[in-house]
């Protein structure tokens, strides 16, 4: 037995771990989860049999940066906190059992043993983003039929009434919007490889994870099929290249697992930055055609338009 499964075999610690707001883990020296919270299970969708006695290398959580990077197999917070010896705090991607990737803030911890050497460490994790705004104003779009029952984003007609609300806070307010057009790529041999309700599946995936990681005053719709659209406020105008980028990033990262296989997808996205009263036709035509931009250079591609 290891010194660290002797320290969590105190009630006292496993007390405190459930009744934190945030995930908890602990791992020994190997990387081995010994511990899994019920608020872990929570925020991820993996339960206790499924995690413990795995270990970070088995990459369940794949947690990555903006760029995909995973950091699971490489220098992850608690390697460094293990390796220093000091507490570790990263911003990280995890990754929901059910495909899409969350924004988190994870701290890392290590575990002295009365010996003085490190036997392990402790990781907490919780949500970034702020998302009780975007659930209540979902809520109240969804009595107006605004809201697609697949994905639990806004429909085509919801996307019409919020975007038509923005360009009017754009000529009132002097601000910058920007559209993003994201279509995934080659989804119809998702379809008939895995069938339609994988297809489904990964639908809800890339929606949660652009849901996940939107700010509470940017909007996401499902325009139809595979097709997505992202209406995001923009301090200034090079700001787009930088959502749009991460985003395709996250999406390239994410997967669902369907008998035994992972299924990932891509996406290709168009964007177009707008700072002044246009038509939302005329708006829409333009990032789908930047989007179709992105495809012919064989996907998983932004193209802007300032």
């Amino acid at each position: 037995m290891t010194a660290l499964n002797e320290i969590l075999k105190n009630s006292l610690f496993l007390k405190i771990f459930d009744n934190v707001s945030d995930g908890v883990y602990c791992v020994d020296r190997e990387r081995r989860i010994l511990y899994w919270s019920k608020k872990s299970e929570e925020i991820t969708g993996y339960g206790a049999k499924e995690v413990l006695r795995t270990r970070c290398q088995d990459n369940i959580l794949k947690h990555v940066d903006d760029k995909g990077t995973e950091l699971c197999l490489e220098k992850c917070p608690l390697v460094k906190a293990m390796e220093k010896g000091t507490v570790q705090t990263e911003e990280v991607f995890l990754h929901h059992k059910e495909g899409y990737r969350v924004p988190a803030i994870v701290v890392g911890i290590p575990v002295v043993g009365e010996s003085g050497d490190v036997v392990g460490a402790i990781e907490l994790f919780r949500e970034k983003a702020e998302k009780s705004f975007l659930e209540n104003e979902i809520k109240q779009l969804r009595r107006l039929a605004f809201v697609d029952e697949l994905t639990q984003v806004l429909n085509r007609r919801g996307l019409e009434y919020y975007l038509k609300m923005k360009l009017s806070e754009v000529e009132r307010f002097d601000r910058i919007i920007g559209v993003l057009f994201i279509d995934v790529d080659d989804f119809k041999s998702i379809n008939d490889r895995f069938g339609h309700h994988v297809g489904d599946k990964a639908l809800q995936f890339v929606a949660g994870t652009l849901k996940k990681n939107l700010r509470t005053s940017d909007s996401l719709a499902r325009y139809g099929g595979d097709e997505f659209v992202a209406v995001v406020e923009l301090k200034e105008q090079k700001e787009i290249e930088e959502i749009a980028e991460r985003l395709k990033n996250l999406i390239a990262a994410s997967y669902i697992v369907e008998n035994d296989q992972i299924v990932r997808v891509t996406v290709s996205i168009g964007g177009v930055v707008v700072k002044e009263r246009r038509d939302v036709d005329e708006i829409l035509k333009r990032s789908d055609e930047l989007q179709y931009e992105s495809k012919k250079k064989g996907g998983d591609s932004c193209s802007v338009s300032f």
